[in-house]
C-alpha cells in the first residue's frame, strides 16, 4: 500500500479543509432556497404537510436503498411509513428490510434533536439488516466491522479493481469517537457544510460491513434536521445523489485518493442539494395545488377507483407521461376497459379530467386544474 494513497493516510487526518470564497454561490443559493421552502412549509396546512412528508419519506426510502442495489416495493415502504404516522394503511404489504430502514430515516428526522451518539448509529445498522445477513453474507448486525480490510471494489474475480481501502479496525472506536464528538460539537461552519463533511467523513471511516452509504445520507438527514426541521418535511437529498449515481460514486472515490481538501466534493453536495431544493419546492407546489383542487371538488360524488387515479394524477402532474388511458386506468384501479373507461367519462362530464392536446390510437386524458365552468 502506497503512503498517502487514501485520504486517512494523510498525516492531518482528519482535518479537512476546503476553499469557502469557491462555496460561497452555492451556499448562498441554497440558503435562499431554504428560507423559502421554510416558509411555505410553515404554512401549510397540517394534513398537507402529512402528506408532503409520507411522499418525500418513500422517495428517500426507495432511492438511498436503490444507490446500494436494493430494490424496495413502494407499497411496503408506504405500509411502514404510514404505520408510523398513524394513518390507515391502503395496501398491507410488510417487509422488514423497508420497516427497518423507515425506522432509521424517521430517527434521523426526529423533530426533537438529541446527541448523534454510537449507540444510536449501531441501532440504525440493526435495523436496516433484521435477519443478520446482507444478501447471503452474514455480517457484523449493530457492530463496527470485523478485522477484515475493508476494500470497495468492483469487476470480476482476479481482476479488481480498488476503488477505496477503509482504516483499519485497529483505530475504528477512536476514529468514530472523534467523529461524533464533531457532529455533536461543531457550529463552526454552514450547516450544509457540516452535513457535506460529516457524509464524506463517515463514509471515509467506512464502519460497517454494509450499510455505510444508508447510514451516511441519513447522517446527513439527521444535521439538516437539527437545524431545518420544516424543510426536511419536504425534500429528500437520497433521491437525488440516485439521480447522479456515477457522480456520487465518482467524487467519494477521488476524495478517497487525494489530500484533505475536499473542495470538490463540497461543490457537488452543495450543487446535489440545491437541485434537491428545487424539487422540493415542485413537490410543496403539487401539495398545495392538490388541497385546492380537493376543496374545489368538495361535493363532487366520486367511487373509490377514481378518487385513488385522481390523486395519482394530482401527485404526478405533468410528469405522468403519456396523460391517463383506458389501459392505464383499468391497470391502477384494478378493474375491467368496459369500467376504467365508464369511469373516465364520468371524470371527464364532472370536468375533472380533459382531453389532452395529442392525438393518436387512444384517447388520453389530464387533471383539469382550472375551475368548472358554473
Amino acid at each position: 500500500m502506497q503512503t498517502n494513497h487514501w485520504i486517512w493516510q494523510n498525516k492531518d487526518w482528519p482535518k479537512l479543509t476546503f476553499d469557502a470564497d469557491k462555496l460561497l454561490t452555492g451556499v448562498g443559493a441554497a440558503a435562499h432556497l431554504i428560507g423559502e421552502l421554510e416558509a411555505v412549509s410553515r404554512s401549510i396546512k397540517e394534513e398537507d404537510r402529512v402528506d408532503a412528508l409520507e411522499r418525500v419519506l418513500a422517495d428517500d426510502a426507495i432511492e438511498t436503498a436503490a444507490i446500494e442495489g436494493e430494490i424496495l416495493r413502494r407499497s411496503s415502504v408506504r405500509s411502514s411509513i404510514r404505520k408510523r404516522m398513524g394513518l390507515p394503511i391502503e395496501q398491507e404489504d410488510w417487509d422488514d428490510r423497508a420497516d427497518g430502514l423507515i425506522t432509521m430515516l424517521f430517527d434521523a428526522r426526529n423533530q426533537k434533536p438529541s446527541p448523534l451518539t454510537r449507540e444510536r448509529l449501531l441501532g440504525w445498522h440493526a435495523a436496516l439488516f433484521p435477519t443478520g445477513y446482507s444478501g447471503l453474507k452474514k455480517i457484523h448486525v449493530g457492530k463496527y466491522r470485523g478485522h477484515e480490510e475493508m476494500q470497495i471494489v468492483s469487476g470480476p474475480v482476479g481482476k479488481e479493481t480498488i476503488h477505496y481501502i477503509a482504516p483499519p479496525k485497529d483505530g475504528l472506536e477512536n476514529e468514530m469517537e472523534v467523529f461524533l464528538k464533531w457532529v455533536n460539537s461543531n457550529d463552526e461552519y454552514h450547516p450544509l457544510i457540516r452535513a457535506g463533511i460529516a457524509h464524506l467523513w463517515f463514509i471515509m471511516i467506512h464502519p460497517f460491513d454494509d450499510g455505510n452509504g444508508r447510514v451516511g445520507r441519513a447522517i446527513t438527514d439527521y444535521i439538516m434536521s437539527i437545524n431545518y426541521p420544516s424543510l426536511m418535511q419536504v425534500i429528500s437529498f437520497s433521491k437525488h445523489f440516485s439521480l447522479d449515481r456515477k457522480g456520487y460514486y465518482k467524487i467519494l472515490e477521488e476524495a478517497g485518493k487525494q489530500g484533505l481538501n475536499i473542495t470538490g466534493w463540497l461543490t457537488w453536495f452543495l450543487q446535489t442539494t440545491i437541485a434537491a431544493m428545487q424539487e422540493a419546492h415542485w413537490i410543496v407546489d403539487q401539495v398545495v395545488m392538490k388541497a385546492q383542487f380537493w376543496q374545489l371538488h368538495n361535493y363532487t360524488s366520486l367511487n373509490p377507483r377514481q378518487v385513488k387515479v385522481v390523486n395519482r394524477l394530482l401527485d404526478a402532474r405533468e410528469k405522468f407521461e403519456g396523460g391517463m388511458t383506458t389501459r392505464k386506468y383499468a391497470s391502477m384501479a384494478k378493474c375491467s376497459k368496459v369500467t376504467a373507461s365508464r369511469d373516465l367519462t364520468d371524470l371527464l362530464n364532472k370536468r375533472i379530467l380533459q382531453k389532452t392536446a395529442a392525438g393518436g390510437r387512444s384517447t388520453s386524458y389530464q387533471i383539469r386544474i382550472a375551475p368548472p365552468k358554473q
